[in-house]
């Protein structure tokens, strides 16, 4: 029952594979420079613990590399590509842990044998968060699951700032928001001579402590964005605690690379409507 031991020893969504054990698994599979490279599990937990191996032979992990500084605008599943995000390292055995930054790459995935991981043990000492494990999570869904905006959405934009000036303006402020929304009225293509209605939408973190006006300001930078255009835009920021899942069914990720605004992420808990 080749599941309920992978399960029992401890394999799960997220677990990180040991140091020692990520040259045997990367073998043959053309990776040179082992020393940076973090082995993170990306199937689901029930995947790793189905004992039938025709139907799931395979356990897929995300191949992440250390880097030095965390880049707030590819935190938070706000890019489709790629995400930096933190782990926990056990500090000199002490029960103390330290955060190092990790960028992944979507497109950098490997399938691991079932069977190569039943004489490993998951790292003890290095881990992810439950917030970043749901970060992470949801951006590897995001790949596949991030919804179209229409093109004419994307042209007008593409246009207003062709030389992507505002674009540079925005991303750097976009480090205070977990996340921006928008919900564009009509939602479908439309003549010259119509104009879309936006509503744009900027989370912060439950927990967030900075001066709210910077995030008013990060998401008023997109906003401009949006008003050159020649779009009539009604923005708001609140905390993800303080909007309803009934407001942000509404809405969809809104994601500026590359004038591709086509990401999705997860609900934030039910409250009060505010938009």
């Amino acid at each position: 029952m080749i599941g309920t031991q992978l399960e029992s020893s401890g394999w799960r969504q997220g677990s990180i594979v040991t140091r020692d054990a990520v040259p045997s698994l990367l073998e043959g599979r053309g990776y040179d420079d082992l020393d940076d490279i973090v082995l993170i599990i990306a199937s689901q937990s029930c995947d790793i613990a189905n004992n039938n191996l025709a139907s799931d032979p395979y356990i897929e992990a995300s191949i992440a590399r250390i880097v030095e500084k965390s880049n707030g605008n590819l935190a938070y599943n706000k890019n489709p590509r790629f995400l930096h995000m933190p782990i926990l390292v056990e500090t000199d055995g002490q029960e103390v842990f330290d955060e190092v930054s990790v960028e992944l790459k979507a497109y950098e995935k490997i399938q691991i044998p079932k069977e190569q991981l039943l004489e490993l043990l998951p790292d003890s000492q290095r881990a992810i968060e439950a917030k970043q494990l749901d970060s992470y999570t949801s951006w590897l869904a995001a790949r596949y699951s991030r919804p179209a905006l229409p093109t004419e959405f994307n042209n007008r934009i593409a246009a207003a700032d062709p030389k992507d000036k505002r674009k540079k303006k925005a991303k750097s402020a976009n480090q205070h928001l977990s996340g921006i929304y928008v919900e564009i009225l009509p939602d479908r293509e439309i003549t010259p001579e119509e104009n879309y209605q936006i509503n744009l939408l900027g989370l912060v973190p439950t927990d967030f402590t900075d001066n709210i006006q910077s995030a008013i300001d990060a998401l008023n930078s997109y906003s401009d964005i949006l008003i050159s255009a020649g779009m009539d835009v009604t923005p708001a920021v609140r905390r993800e605690d303080e909007v309803s899942i009934a407001v942000i069914k509404r809405f969809k990720r809104f994601y500026y690379d590359d004038l591709s605004i086509r990401e999705d992420a997860p609900l934030p808990p039910e409250t009060e409507v505010i938009i």
